[in-house]
This record gives C-alpha cells, sequence and structure tokens, in this order.
C-alpha cells in the first residue's frame, strides 16, 4: 500500500563502478582538455555539447565515475518504492540504471532523458544490453522542455533525478520546474552536482575552479542549493568535498547531495 517512501528505501543497491583503463583516461583528458574551440552559439547548445562527448562517449562513464562523487550517495538514498516511476534528467549514458543492477524492474518505468546523442546511444545499447527495454525509455531531448515527448504526464512521477546536469544546463531554473511539474505531491527529487562552498573553500580555489570548469561548459553557483531548498521541503543535504582523476588530492571541488519531496 501507500504510505511514506524515506531515504535508502526500496531495493537493495549494487555498488557500481565502470572499468577505466589508464589509455582511455587519457583519451578522456585529451578530449576534456586538449580538444578546444567546439563552442557553438545560440541555440547550439546541443551541438557544443555533441562536440566535447563524441570522441569520449564510450570511455565517459569509466573516468567520470570517479570525479562525480555525489552520485553514489545520491543513488543510494534515491527513495524508492514498488511500482514508481523514475525520471532522471540529463542522465547521459544511462550509468544511474546500473546502481539497481536486476533490480531495476522494482520501476514500472523509468524514462532517461539527455540532449547529447552520442551519449543517448551509449545509453540505448545498455538498455538493450540488459533487456529493460519493455519498461525503461531513453529520450534524446531537452530536459528542461516541458513539452518534450516521451516524458510521462506531469504529476505522474514518484522520483526525478538531476546527476551533475544542473551546472551544465544555461536555463537551469527550467530544469528543477521541469523536474517539480513531473512529480507527484510528496514525490522526491534527487539532485548532485559540483558547486561552490564559500564557507569552506579558499576564494582562489572558488575562482580557479569556476573558471576551469567554465571552459568545460559547467557553470558553478552556490544559488543552486538555495534555489532547490526553497522550491522542494528538503530531506537530505550532504556537501563534501571530491579530487579528480590524476590531479593532486589537495585540488578537489565541493559537491552536494540534495533529496527533497514536491510540496
Amino acid at each position: 500500500g501507500g504510505g511514506m517512501v524515506g531515504l535508502g528505501d526500496g531495493p537493495p543497491r549494487v555498488d557500481y563502478a565502470p572499468p577505466a583503463t589508464v589509455a582511455d583516461d587519457l583519451r578522456v583528458l585529451k578530449a576534456m582538455w586538449l580538444d578546444r574551440g567546439h563552442t557553438g552559439e545560440g541555440g547550439a547548445h546541443q551541438d557544443t555539447l555533441e562536440n566535447f562527448y563524441k570522441s569520449q562517449a564510450e570511455l565517459y562513464d569509466g573516468y567520470r565515475h570517479r570525479m562525480l562523487h555525489g552520485r553514489r550517495p545520491m543513488m543510494m538514498k534515491m527513495p524508492v518504492k514498488e511500482g514508481a516511476v523514475w525520471v532522471d534528467l540529463g542522465g547521459g549514458t544511462g550509468s544511474n540504471m546500473e546502481f539497481f543492477g536486476e533490480n531495476l524492474k522494482v520501476f514500472s518505468k523509468v524514462v532517461m532523458v539527455d540532449l547529447t546523442p552520442s551519449l543517448v546511444e551509449v545509453a540505448k545499447d545498455r538498455v538493450r544490453r540488459n533487456g529493460w527495454g519493455d519498461f525503461v525509455d531513453v529520450v534524446l531531448g531537452d530536459a528542461t522542455d516541458p513539452e518534450l515527448e516521451g516524458l510521462p504526464p506531469a504529476g505522474s512521477c514518484d522520483v526525478v533525478s538531476i546527476s551533475y546536469a544542473v551546472t551544465m544546463i544555461p536555463n537551469w531554473k527550467d530544469v528543477i520546474a521541469n523536474a517539480k511539474r513531473l512529480l507527484k505531491r510528496g514525490g522526491h527529487l534527487c539532485v548532485c552536482d559540483f558547486t561552490v562552498d564559500p564557507e569552506t573553500q579558499s576564494k582562489l580555489m572558488e575562482r580557479m575552479f569556476t573558471y576551469f570548469f567554465s571552459t568545460d561548459h559547467v557553470h558553478l553557483k552556490a544559488e543552486h542549493v538555495e534555489h532547490l531548498q526553497q522550491e522542494f521541503r528538503p530531506l537530505h543535504l550532504e556537501r563534501g568535498y571530491g579530487s579528480f582523476p590524476y590531479i593532486p588530492g589537495f585540488i578537489r571541488c565541493p559537491f552536494y547531495v540534495f533529496i527533497g519531496a514536491k510540496k
């Protein structure tokens, strides 16, 4: 029956860690730091992202997994109940689904949305390979678009997640509004991302990360968390610092995990 769903409720999670080799890592690093000059203007956000990820789509998970420190705690604490509908906005290659393994079938419907064609292809392969096609839809499109074809009806979703996408979406308030629109009352929004943490972070590090990330189309803002806390009833907020592969350990960037309920 009904009743409240709490943090971490639902099936046990898999401690998912994709494989990676140093050679793969070097190709990702090259794409991230050396293959510059692909920035599209205006409506070309999709082209910008596609150019950025095309050369690294297959290797994306192995490297990213070790720098996206908020994803694991978010997925472990995501409140889930039998028959739930889950929408993963900006879901990339669909790797968040791997945290459920064969228990993904606890959901009656999963919809993953991403704007980047090469990542969506990897996600579709993942769904085929796991035999999830009867209840998982992968949608190529803009997560901020309430009219996007393939999204469940407004007010019908139990949980919406946005991992490491808010910082990459220029009109980021629209993706949070879209999540809110999709959720049932009392449904849960789960978000994790990089941030700035003025209270504990040095001004120099804050400026450095804000600049470096912006060259990779990632925009760090303290107001992301403030906005989430205003729009949803906060159930969980954790902050941490995460390091990056091959970069000295003292260079760490703040991240957060937010879980809130639709009021």
